[in-house]
């Protein structure tokens, strides 16, 4: 009852904020236009290819209440969904076959949630064993009010998903590095495979887990981990239904990618002709080959990365990524006394000298970071999310330090300080900023995407113009791909001569999206994104 009651408080208040939070806030880009009406298509048509930007299991997480407590429609032509604009698919996936857009929302939501309840129980489990009840407490305390993991516990995406099973992962490698026996090693192979089943960037365990096998080789054997890795593969085909076939039969895109991967061999190997072409192209078409559809994934995010993604970083719209971008994002993006904790416990774990365990704790989270440097895909601190579990619990250390009379004072502080910086931008998790970078209000001049604004304001807009009688807002909101009149919202998008110069009317936009804007102070901002500017007999 001791560790009970806590823990049960602590999650409690967790799902609660993220909950409530979660009813307040539209449907982001990537749950509209990928991850909801994927999810869906895989778990009822079962057409692995018609999306491999993301490995299935979050999908089916998501998308499994939508399968089993609605009555959605569909219909069966493949065409309808197999298009090349997907967006185009999802918004008549929720709009135009379907007019249950909250509630579909909701459903989906409310799994992460529940995904978000797992990894902060698992942060509390491997807390307590390794340094004790209060530290546990205390790493589950810095969990549960954490702004970004709020932010992404209640959205229907693959984020939060990834950061429980990568760290259930790790987990239970350690468990088998403690205990030796078969049913670990198995249920370390299982944990492994479900995170390669979540997200592509869980690849990097595999290295991870030779890098921990370096260090730890006295009591861990080579042949262990690779039949760890071995039932991880395994565990990924399952996930796929032991799907066998062609790599690009019935791709999408089929003959781009054809194409693409001719020039790539044509480029690399020394000798290409036309006979060689011909047996690449029939291996590609016509030969079997499990787990295609993974491999078929991991190669459009490799080219992805190589081609880059439109990254926003400090005033500089940019193709391609900056080393600095995550150290930045995770500067400015995390609250500063977590931050100050961070930096104690760290300093706690290299003064006592690491031990065997803590190797688990410090490397994974250490080479997932140092990974995201170098990527080309720089689109939000989500994409580092799964380091964050790592960050409580060595923080939580700081609590070693309470011996000290000045540490007594200071961790109190800090503390007050997070919920402090916890309250003030609730329920506007996704937008938060520290004061390093003067908060939201000013945080947006250095990151943006998922950072701070992806289509998530639209009931917060629809509650001013309630407030303040407004019929009707020109509306120039990117990354909104939910519905405005969902949220009973009357609004038209805005005219290309209305970007230069406004008009004798409310306008709620995005920031910097209009060239005016930069000399109007707006009026009122909606949530935290979307600013308005009331020009009403005003010119």
């Amino acid at each position: 009852m001791k560790k009970i009651i806590p823990l049960i408080l602590l999650l409690s208040i967790f799902a609660s904020l993220a909950v409530s939070s979660m009813l307040r806030k539209s449907g982001t880009a990537d749950e509209i236009c990928h991850h909801i009406p994927s999810g869906y298509i895989l778990l009822t048509k079962g057409d692995f290819k018609m999306a491999t930007d993301s490995p299935p299991l979050a999908r089916y997480i998501i998308a499994a209440p939508l399968k089993l407590f609605m009555r959605l429609n569909l219909p069966d032509d493949r065409s309808i969904w197999r298009v090349e604009d997907r967006a185009e698919f999802a918004r008549d996936f929720f709009f135009k076959y379907n007019n249950q857009s909250k509630q579909m929302l909701l459903f989906s939501r409310l799994m992460i949630v529940l995904i978000g309840l797992l990894c902060g129980l698992l942060i509390f489990i491997w807390s307590n064993k390794l340094y004790g009840l209060k530290t546990a407490l205390f790493a589950l305390f810095l969990y549960i009010l954490s702004p970004n993991i709020l932010a992404h516990t209640r959205l229907a995406t693959a984020d939060m998903a990834v950061s429980f099973f990568i760290l259930l992962s790790i987990y239970a490698f350690w468990r088998f590095y403690k205990n030796p026996n078969r049913p670990n090693l198995i249920i370390a192979g299982i944990c492994l495979g479900l995170a390669q089943l979540t997200k592509y960037s869980a690849l990097i365990l595999y290295p991870i887990f030779l890098i921990l096998f370096v260090f730890l080789r006295r009591k861990l054997s080579l042949k262990a981990t690779l039949l760890i890795f071995l039932i991880s593969i395994l565990m990924l085909w399952a996930g796929y239904g032991f799907n066998t076939e062609p790599l690009l039969e019935d791709a999408m895109r089929q003959e781009e990618k054809i194409e693409l991967i001719d020039s790539k061999l044509e480029t690399l190997l020394p000798v290409w002709n036309d006979s060689i072409k011909e047996r690449v192209n029939h291996f590609l078409l016509k030969v079997p080959v499990p787990l295609g559809e993974h491999i078929l994934g991991v190669l459009g995010v490799i080219r992805h990365s190589q081609i880059g993604h439109g990254t926003y970083f400090w005033g500089t719209h940019s193709g391609k990524g900056n080393i600095l971008y995550f150290i930045v994002a995770f500067l400015i993006k995390t609250p500063i006394p977590l931050i100050a904790l961070l930096i104690m416990g760290i300093f706690v774990l290299i003064k006592k000298r690491l031990t065997a365990d803590e190797y688990f704790l410090i490397l994974p989270p250490a080479a997932f970071f140092f990974t995201a440097l170098f990527s080309n895909i720089q689109i939000g601190l989500r994409h580092i999310l799964p380091v964050y579990p790592f960050v409580f619990i060595i923080a939580a250390r700081s609590l070693c330090l309470l011996r000290h009379r000045i540490i007594k004072v200071i961790i109190p502080v800090l503390c007050i300080w997070y919920i402090i910086a916890f309250l003030s931008i609730q329920p506007d998790y996704l937008s938060y900023f520290n004061e390093f970078a003067g908060g939201p209000d000013n945080g947006w001049k250095i990151l943006r995407d998922s950072n701070f604004g992806w289509g998530q304001d639209l009931p917060a807009l629809s509650d001013y113009m309630k407030r303040e009688e407004i019929d009707e807002v020109v509306l120039n909101y990117s990354l909104c791909e939910d519905r405005p009149s969902v949220y009973g919202i009357k609004s038209r998008p805005i005219k290309q001569n209305e970007l230069k110069r406004p008009g004798n009317r409310v306008y709620a936009i995005s920031p910097d999206s209009v060239t005016w804007s930069k000399e109007h102070e707006p009026t009122a901002k909606a949530g935290k994104s979307i600013f308005i500017y009331d020009f009403r007999d005003k010119r």
